[in-house]
C-alpha cells in the first residue's frame, strides 16, 4: 500500500478542499507537505473553475501543530521556513475567497496558515497559539503581523509574548474565529459557508476581498476609498452586475458567471 500523500485535495464542485494528511505527527508541515500545500494554492488560484477554498487538517486531534520541528532538528534540509520563496504557506495574493476550518490544535506555522485564512470557524477543542517565543525564535508566516490587526493590541501582544495556547471560545470572543460549531458538524458548516460565498458574484468577491486587504488593512483611508471608487466602476459595467440588479427585480436567485 502507498503511503498517505501529506495534502489531500477534494474538489466539491467550485469548492476546493485541502486536507493536511499527517495525522501521526499532529499534521505538522514537512518539506513534502509544504511543497504540496503551496502546489494546492496554485491549482486553486489558476484554476476558473474554483471558487471558494477549505484547508483543515486529518483527524479530530490538530488543525496544524506548526513546523515539523523534529524533522528540522535531525536534519536543517528539512527546515523549509528558510526557503520560503520556493512555495507559500498562506494564499496571500488570492483573492478567492478561503476558509480554514480549524479542528484541533493551530499553532505556530498552523496559526500562520489560519490567519492567512479569510474566515476561521473551529470546534470547541481547537487551541491556538503562536508558540516562537518558546522556541527562541520570531513567530513567522505573517502571525505578528496578522494578529496585531485582527484582534485588540493588546491579546495580540499576549499571544505573541507569551506564547501560551488559547481556547476556542476565547478566539471567538476576540474575534480571531467567526464561529465555534461541535467536532461532527465543523466541515458540513464549512461547506455550507462556501456554498453560500459560491452564490455570490465571483468577481465582486475577488474585488472586495483585494479591497479589503491591500485597502483595509494596508493602505490610508484616502487611499483605500479611492482603490475602492476604481474597482467599483470596473464591476459595476460586468455582466454579473447587470444580472444582479435584474433578479433583484424579477425577484429571483442570480446566476452569476464571472464575467
Amino acid at each position: 500500500m502507498l503511503p498517505a500523500m501529506p495534502i489531500d485535495l477534494h474538489r466539491s464542485g467550485p469548492v476546493l478542499v485541502i486536507t493536511l494528511n499527517r495525522p501521526e505527527a499532529m499534521n505538522a508541515i514537512d518539506p513534502q507537505m509544504f511543497a504540496q500545500l503551496g502546489a494546492a494554492w496554485d491549482e486553486f488560484e489558476h484554476d476558473d473553475s474554483l471558487a471558494v477554498a477549505i484547508v483543515t487538517g486529518t483527524g479530530e486531534r490538530a488543525f496544524c501543530a506548526g513546523r515539523d520541528l523534529v524533522k528540522s532538528n535531525e536534519d536543517a534540509e528539512n527546515d523549509w521556513s528558510m526557503r520560503r520563496e520556493r512555495s507559500r504557506l498562506t494564499p496571500d495574493g488570492i483573492w478567492k475567497p478561503v476558509i480554514a476550518a480549524v479542528n484541533g490544535h493551530c499553532l505556530a506555522a498552523g496559526l500562520a496558515l489560519a490567519l492567512g485564512c479569510d474566515v476561521r470557524i473551529a470546534s470547541p477543542n481547537a487551541t491556538f497559539g503562536t508558540m516562537a517565543a518558546k522556541r527562541g525564535i520570531v513567530a513567522g508566516g505573517g502571525q505578528t503581523q496578522r494578529l496585531a490587526r485582527y484582534v485588540p493590541f493588546g491579546i495580540a501582544m499576549e499571544m505573541i509574548l507569551f506564547a501560551e495556547r488559547i481556547s476556542a471560545e476565547r478566539a471567538e470572543r476576540v474575534g480571531l474565529v467567526n464561529a465555534v460549531v461541535p467536532q461532527a458538524d465543523l466541515m458540513a458548516t464549512a461547506m455550507e459557508w462556501a456554498e453560500r460565498l459560491c452564490a455570490n458574484g465571483p468577481l465582486a468577491l475577488r474585488a472586495m476581498k483585494q479591497l479589503a486587504y491591500e485597502g483595509g488593512l494596508g493602505a490610508h483611508l484616502p487611499d483605500g476609498l479611492r482603490m475602492e471608487a476604481k474597482k467599483y466602476a470596473e464591476i459595476q459595467v460586468t455582466e454579473d452586475a447587470t444580472e444582479g440588479a435584474r433578479a433583484f427585480a424579477e425577484k429571483r436567485p442570480a446566476k452569476f458567471h464571472g464575467r
